[in-house]
């Protein structure tokens, strides 16, 4: 059938795994979600594409990911040298324009840090500090020893007492203490383009979402999310609509006219980026949603709320179900 509808549904990735063939896969699956691809992935494609990301500067798709460092300083560094002279307060005062795409934390007196961010920040932040070539050379060979097909060091050895920290470390230090946000989870969400317009809206979320400017829905068929008025019409067994109901009938009709008008402007040579002007809001998306859990938690204080749209509260309920499995404090909507 060229038309069908389906439901929303929430699929939970987790934390933004720690090393780098994980992380890579991950990546590239968000990728090839926004062109359907998904069939081109392979055992060692990721090793490729995700360069090839980078390469293009299509960056966004890269904040699907995380990279957490601690490092350590040397006990027998002078006072405030910090490892390999990298303190602290150094970094803070070389970073006071990025602090916001990292999270920086101390780990005590004088004895280190932990500096987190995805990809895309860690290239950005690696370009601005080329002019102060200590930092620049510190954190490169860094990031290189454990992430070498993103990143290229200048010759040198790896700097000591540095190390990568796994996802259920991070998850300690922020089950501990929440003002250390350090784990990304990831999301999968299958929700209708309006309700992508609303979660959107969560601007320190990371988002890449199904292109109806590459995809091609003449070849694919078109699925649209089905409306809260139809549940009671539908066989989630076989996704069907019950044949003798009637405002299944209208919805179905509706739907293949629009498919039909769209077919229609694709035949007389409009490509997809052009013909989908004549799609529905209720076009089925895919949406990969990344974030640390201060904005997850914001997302959850707003959207599961009985003010919010019924679709997208089912969503929130869903992401709300996960971090609870985790033990993670969800906020209340007052009065509930």
């Amino acid at each position: 059938m060229a038309v069908r509808f389906v439901k929303s549904s929430v699929s939970a990735f987790g934390m933004a795994p720690s090393d780098e063939n994980r992380a890579l896969r991950l990546v590239e699956l968000c990728g090839r979600t926004a062109y359907k691809s998904e069939d081109k992935i392979t055992e060692d494609s990721a090793k490729k594409f995700v360069p090839m990301l980078k390469s293009r500067g299509h960056l966004s798709v890269l904040e699907h990911s995380n990279i957490v460092l601690k490092v350590e300083n040397d006990p027998g560094a002078p006072t405030g040298g910090g490892c390999a002279g990298v303190s602290f307060e150094m970094l803070v005062e070389a970073l006071r324009d990025r602090l916001g795409f990292h999270r920086i934390y101390p780990l005590g007196s004088n004895q280190g840090f932990y500096l987190a961010a995805n990809f895309r920040a860690w290239v950005e932040t690696l370009d601005y500090l080329k002019p102060r070539k200590a930092l620049y050379d510190f954190f490169c060979q860094s990031l290189t020893r454990f992430f070498p097909a993103l990143f290229s060091a200048p010759a040198g050895s790896f700097p000591p007492r540095v190390s990568l920290v796994g996802e259920q470390e991070q998850l300690a230090l922020l089950k501990n203490d929440p003002s250390f946000d350090l784990p990304v989870f990831v999301f999968r969400f299958v929700c209708d383009r309006g309700i992508t317009h609303e979660v959107v809206r969560h601007r320190v979320l990371s988002f890449t979402q199904e292109s109806t400017r590459y995809v091609n829905y003449g070849n694919r068929g078109m699925e649209l999310i089905l409306p809260e008025e139809l549940h009671s019409a539908y066989d989630v067994a076989t996704g069907q609509l019950a044949p003798d109901n009637l405002l299944a009938a209208q919805w179905l009709q509706r739907a293949e006219i629009l498919f039909h008008w769209y077919g229609e402007d694709l035949a007389r040579g409009l490509r997809p980026e052009i013909a989908r002007d004549i799609l529905p809001n209720l076009l089925k998306s895919e949406l990969f949603v990344s974030g640390r859990w201060s904005g997850w938690n914001h997302f959850l204080r707003l959207r599961d709320s009985s003010q919010a749209h019924p679709r997208i509260r089912i969503i929130a309920k869903e992401v709300k179900k996960y971090f609870e499995g985790l033990g993670l404090r969800v906020p209340r909507e007052q009065g509930e």
